[in-house]
């Protein structure tokens, strides 16, 4: 009898030994898609940020001395508006009653600064309140997402880890030239930064200022944040008097390479022209200029779509973020009924 409970105990010692040895332990070092943990990662990063002339103790300082990857900036990048809403429901939020209304009495209230952008870069008003209304509520939610530790995370565990590894490196760019400290830059879950959700590399780059106070604030000087915005679309290639979308109905597009949204690549006026495509009467399109085919919701109305849609576009590459920002922009520069 004896006997028979030791070999029971030891099988039942054998199996916990084989359970605890299955099990994953909580502080087990995390790895992404390659197979590279985060704390192997930083440390590389680190090196090559130290090479490139910056203080890696700013990394360090931006996790608070805890250096690890932020799980709420992996989950919203799995969960993208773009990519869980449908057409209809992306475009209905974006373009609600409040932000018309509210975007039509920031247009008078900011009308000064707003026609001295306009005037420079001949980016229209309405588009740059669009941009800045659907970006954070008109400079009300900036987000609270700590920018380097959320690059850095990006970096590490992103499909585009090349891109987000040169924003850390341009978000430490950011911190020098501003004197912000890592705990005061805060933006998206992405690292987008102030009122206009600059990314750091946008902001060193098309960062303008509009009130010739000597800096460029975009995170809470809207005549900077006009400025900025304007600047950016203008040196993308912003066409002013340029219809953004025309109707397509009938257009033949056998062939043509159409995304999951039903968006094509830009191509000449006279492509189109050939499958059935007729400029209608007084539309002017000036030459050379290309269209993007583009249908939406297979139950509506097909589109070419200007050259101002991909330089928003180029801002967020997403078609629906592109066409909320110009049906709005359309919309308040209409008359309210």
């Amino acid at each position: 009898m004896q006997k028979r409970i030791y070999r029971l105990t030891r099988i039942l010692t054998a199996c916990a030994l084989l359970c605890a040895c299955s099990t994953v332990p909580s502080d087990a070092p995390q790895t992404n898609a390659q197979g590279v943990t985060f704390k192997a990662f930083y440390t590389k990063l680190k090196a090559e940020a130290k090479s490139k002339g910056y203080n890696p103790g700013v990394l360090d300082a931006a996790f608070s001395g805890k250096p690890a990857p932020i799980p709420a900036v992996v989950k919203s990048e799995n969960n993208q508006p773009e990519l869980v809403r449908t057409f209809a429901q992306y475009t209905g939020a974006m373009l609600s009653s409040n932000r018309i209304d509210a975007g039509r009495q920031n247009l008078m209230e900011h009308s000064e600064d707003l026609l001295a952008t306009q005037t420079r870069t001949g980016v229209s008003a309405s588009v740059v309140v669009a941009l800045w209304g659907i970006e954070t509520n008109f400079g009300k939610v900036q987000g609270d997402h700590p920018v380097v530790p959320a690059l850095v995370t990006l970096a590490w565990q992103s499909p585009r880890s090349d891109y987000f590894r040169k924003e850390t490196f341009a978000a430490l760019q950011v911190l020098k030239k501003t004197g912000k400290k890592p705990s005061e830059l805060l933006g998206s879950w992405a690292g987008a930064m102030g009122q206009c959700q600059f990314m750091p590399s946008s902001y060193l780059a098309y960062g303008t200022d509009g009130n010739n106070d000597g800096v460029a604030d975009i995170w809470t000087d809207e005549a900077d944040v006009f400025a900025s915005a304007a600047t950016y679309l203008q040196k993308r290639g912003w066409k002013s008097n340029t219809p953004w979308r025309l109707l397509a109905d009938g257009v033949n597009v056998n062939g043509v390479k159409l995304n999951s949204r039903g968006l094509s690549e830009p191509q000449p006026l006279a492509f189109w022209q050939s499958r059935g495509f007729k400029l209608p009467e007084g539309s002017k399109l000036a030459s050379g200029v290309e269209l993007r085919y583009y249908h939406p919701q297979p139950e509506g109305p097909a589109y070419l779509l200007g050259p101002n849609f991909s330089v928003i576009l180029s801002w967020n590459n997403s078609s629906y973020f592109a066409w909320s920002v110009l049906a709005l922009a359309e919309t308040l520069e209409a008359q309210p009924q």
